[in-house]
């Protein structure tokens, strides 16, 4: 992504900060900075954008065995704006791209069913009906292997029509053994607002469990007849909020992987996610382990 230095509309910008972004490579650095190991399932184009983004997640010790290279298509871009109050847009070019390609023959079975846990959101399906297709293949290979999955819906309105992503997504999260469900991509998803009713509705699809992320309210734990609200780590001072819900989706996966209780693992991913937060970037917010030790005893962590 290409993110204007700055502030105000796009079209004022001039100078552009280059950096790599993407809700599931960026879930995959957290984990693999929290000390388990990661790989990327993915595709980019033959260019120079391509080989920056496989250099950096190298870097962060994500494996990138499974990512395919597209002598075709080029590698998607999207950029971004800088305001210091009220909402900031993105603009997507990625229509065509080399990721949007991926089908189900890009997949490798071996590699998914050798995981403990396929994490998965619902921009893949978005992209187009090959990616929408490789979605429902992998989902497929693990639930053959036993494998865990994990889906954060992380609706972009930008990428695909509400009706659309509903008809594809609440089957999705119907599959999934943990759904990790954000309040505002959830309230654009089925115009509802109400904590209550977004629980309502996600239960009413079928799902025994949900997460529902709450942003600065920390999460809700809904199952078993019990609602539990686990308390975030709060700041009053946010620095950058693009990619926290994939900050937290990311201690999450740490949590299950560390074997934590559910609560504790929401928990986890509450602190990575208010890490995240008063840092600037995506990849380059997240923390490691002594960072978090340092932050859960000096936060002040509320107890709800």
């Amino acid at each position: 992504m290409l993110v204007a230095k700055t502030g105000g509309p796009l079209r004022y910008s001039s100078e552009f900060e280059r950096r790599p972004g993407g809700a599931e490579s960026t879930v995959a650095v957290g984990v693999a900075r929290l000390g388990h190991s990661a790989g990327w399932m993915s595709k980019v184009g033959d260019d120079e954008f391509g080989e920056y983004i496989l250099n950096v997640m190298r870097g962060e010790n994500v494996d990138v065995s499974s990512v395919r290279k597209s002598a075709e298509a080029q590698t998607g871009v999207f950029f971004r704006e800088n305001r210091a109050s009220g909402p900031s847009s993105v603009y997507y070019y990625r229509k065509h791209s080399a990721f949007s390609t991926y089908g189900p023959d890009d997949l490798d079975e071996d590699y998914i069913a050798s995981a403990r846990i396929l994490h998965l959101t619902g921009i893949t399906p978005g992209l187009s009906a090959t990616c929408r297709a490789a979605v429902d293949r992998a989902v497929d290979i693990a639930k053959a292997n036993n494998v865990t999955v994990v889906v954060d819906p992380n609706y972009r309105a930008k990428v695909w029509g509400a009706e659309e992503a509903r008809e594809c997504l609440e089957p999705l999260m119907l599959r999934a053994d943990h759904v990790l469900a954000g309040q505002e991509d959830l309230a654009k998803l089925t115009g509802v607002t109400c904590e209550k009713k977004l629980l309502g509705y996600l239960h009413g699809l079928g799902l025994p469990q949900v997460i529902l992320k709450l942003g600065r309210e920390g999460a809700i734990l809904s199952g078993d007849n019990t609602i539990e609200r686990v308390a975030s780590y709060l700041t009053d001072r946010p620095v950058d909020r693009f990619g926290v819900g994939d900050s937290f989706a990311a201690g999450f996966l740490v949590g299950l992987l560390e074997e934590l209780p559910v609560r504790e693992a929401v928990s986890l991913g509450n602190a990575v996610a208010g890490w995240s937060i008063r840092l600037p970037g995506n990849i380059e917010a997240l923390p490691d382990w002594d960072d978090l030790h340092q932050f859960r005893s000096e936060s002040n962590f509320v107890v709800r």
